[in-house]
């Protein structure tokens, strides 16, 4: 039996992880490479903020991702919106109004990934950072998950001495 490795240096990529590693279906978390310690290990979290319990098609949300760590010198994160059923991108996703030179869009094989990006991996507060998006709500007829995977990063710039977290949170169509 064959077993497949994905090799992705950290370092490598100060704009945040290539696509496909937001930790939602079957698809990898930043544990990938930042494997030093066990997902979502105490005391620290990610949360996602500002996600309908219902959404509204072209409704605008405004979607907080904080990510809180002791000891955390830089942070990153890589969030995707994926309709439930099928795995179909669901929506769309741009940097908040005030993060536009911290957060980036890319798109992959139809799905949007949000990631940091440079200037966005600073710690704005001691232990805590934060990132807005706004994301669009689809036409959709099926609920949808909005999948992150964060890396709470010691700052030497290897892989070592990092902790990820991963979240998830779902929002239902109109009745």
């Amino acid at each position: 039996m064959a077993i497949g490795i994905r090799l992705v240096a950290s370092h490598g990529y100060p704009d945040g992880a290539p696509p496909g590693f937001s930790g939602g279906f079957k698809e990898e978390s930043c544990h990938a490479c930042h494997f030093s310690s066990d997902p979502n290990s105490s005391p620290g979290r990610v949360v996602i903020d500002g996600v309908p319990a219902r959404f509204a098609a072209g409704e605008k949300y405004t979607v907080t991702v904080t990510l809180i760590r002791r000891g955390m010198k830089r942070g990153g994160f890589q969030l995707a919106v994926r309709f439930k059923d099928n795995g179909a991108q669901a929506g769309t996703l741009a940097p908040g109004s005030s993060d536009q030179s911290r957060v980036g869009v890319e798109l992959q094989s139809g799905i949007q990934y949000a990631n940091q990006k440079k200037d966005g991996s600073s710690v704005e507060a001691s232990d805590v950072t934060r990132w807005t998006l706004e994301w669009t709500a689809p036409a959709g007829s099926g609920p949808v998950v909005f999948y992150l995977s964060a890396n709470a990063a010691d700052g030497d710039g290897s892989a070592n001495g990092d902790f990820v977290y991963t979240a998830s949170a779902e929002s239902a169509p109109p009745p």
